[in-house]
């Protein structure tokens, strides 16, 4: 029999994470396609350029723009959305991303292609949004880490999988035949989570857009620490490959090596977080915050020996990958009820970073060179686990109420 809500909503009972595997890994899922969308144009950067005829520089603001219209809109069409069911909100949001991928496929300019991707970054920030509260409603309450882990897996995956293999792809035969090769695997998602993803009520009481929610005790430093700690990575993972050619990496296999291990270390580091977010989330945000610091500190005194910048981009890689499943998890204790309104405020503070972290990068880059990368890089990293630090006591009464097991 299906439990209903309050308000006459369709509610998936709560279990062991065995019980909804399947709709944990339709969100791993339809998590793998909304960031491979994303991160499409990074692998493609040149052949969209020569395609349509305007500059890397040019088409690198697709990033940026679609990272600042995240960062605007999340908060207010989430709380717009509160009383949506789940999964007929998610369902809506993956199908947007399948027509912002057929429309940019489709675009025979650079001013079409970049109103297709913000349709998509409108989309993106509802998403983030609610997929970690899904995921958590679907998981014993003493485990929003390791629910959010397995999300959070698909993100991971698609920088492993899914970027490298659209932008193959995109050499091959165009591309244009990527994005539509995004767009069929998203609708085929839909069919599957249309059967298989359980349903999660929405929350009325959520709908206020306003600041309020950044007034539970806690929240406001995460903010701050999550904002710092992305813009600080991306001030150099944007412009990474410079950076590894200055260190004497060779270009081509080299830093493609060094790509492949940032990724696949970066799965090791969202399972290592999934267990131990929910014993000690402080302790682990601080401890990722920290371990990016000591990699981008390497990177940053110019480690020209290759096997010192291996270790580096492998640590560097496993600690941003965990961060924001630790991020993310103490939204969801700190919030209470109040989850999507909360992540909303996280994920425009992540977007925001993402975006500035690029102006950053290229601002060191033009005025100071390759070099200054690291050193930008590592003062804001430094700058987040310094916050992360002085607010750690508002995170301890969530390490004293986590499980132990």
């Amino acid at each position: 029999m299906t439990a209903m809500d309050a308000q006459g909503q369709a509610v998936a009972p709560r279990g062991p994470l065995g019980k909804h595997r399947g709709g944990l890994a339709v969100l791993a899922l339809a998590t793998f396609i909304v960031v491979t969308t994303e991160m499409l144009p990074v692998g493609l950067l040149s052949t969209i350029s020569t395609s349509l005829e305007v500059s890397e520089s040019q088409t690198g603001t697709l990033l940026t723009a679609y990272a600042f219209t995240v960062a605007m809109t999340a908060t207010a069409l989430t709380s717009w959305t509160a009383s949506w069911p789940r999964k007929h909100l998610l369902l809506a949001v993956v199908g947007i991303f399948a027509a912002g991928a057929v429309l940019s496929g489709a675009a025979t300019n650079f001013a079409l292609l970049a109103v297709a991707r913000l349709v998509c970054g409108a989309a993106h920030g509802v998403f983030w949004s609610i997929v970690a509260g899904y995921a958590t409603a679907l998981a014993p309450p003493e485990r929003p880490g390791r629910a959010t882990a397995v999300v959070f897996a698909g993100n991971s995956g698609a920088l492993v999988l899914g970027v490298p293999l659209t932008a193959a792809l995109g050499d091959a035969v165009g591309w244009r035949a990527a994005f539509w090769l995004v767009a069929f695997a998203a609708l085929l998602m839909l069919t599957v989570a249309m059967r298989v993803l359980p349903p999660v009520p929405g929350n009325p009481l959520e709908a206020d857009p306003g600041p309020h929610a950044l007034r539970l005790p806690g929240l406001l430093p995460l903010v701050m620490t999550t904002m710092v700690l992305v813009l600080g990575h991306f001030t150099l993972y944007s412009y990474v490959t410079p950076l590894l050619h200055s260190m004497g990496i060779p270009d081509g296999a080299g830093v493609s090596a060094l790509l492949a291990t940032y990724g696949v270390t970066g799965l090791g580091g969202t399972w290592l977080a999934g267990l131990w977010v929910d014993r000690a989330p402080s302790a682990a945000i601080f401890g990722t915050t920290g371990a990016m610091a000591l990699a981008i500190g390497l990177l940053a005194f110019g480690a020209s020996l290759t096997p010192v910048a291996v270790v580096a981009v492998a640590v560097w890689g496993m600690a941003f990958a965990a961060a924001p499943v630790c991020l993310q998890a103490t939204v969801l204790r700190i919030a209470g009820t109040a989850h999507d309104t909360a992540s909303s405020w996280y994920v425009a503070a992540f977007n925001l970073g993402i975006g500035g972290g690029a102006l950053a990068g290229g601002a060191a880059l033009a005025i100071a060179g390759v070099r200054a990368l690291g050193w930008v890089a590592l003062a804001a990293v430094s700058i987040a686990a310094a916050i992360a630090w002085r607010s750690s006591r508002h995170w301890c009464v969530q390490d004293r109420n986590a499980s132990p097991a």
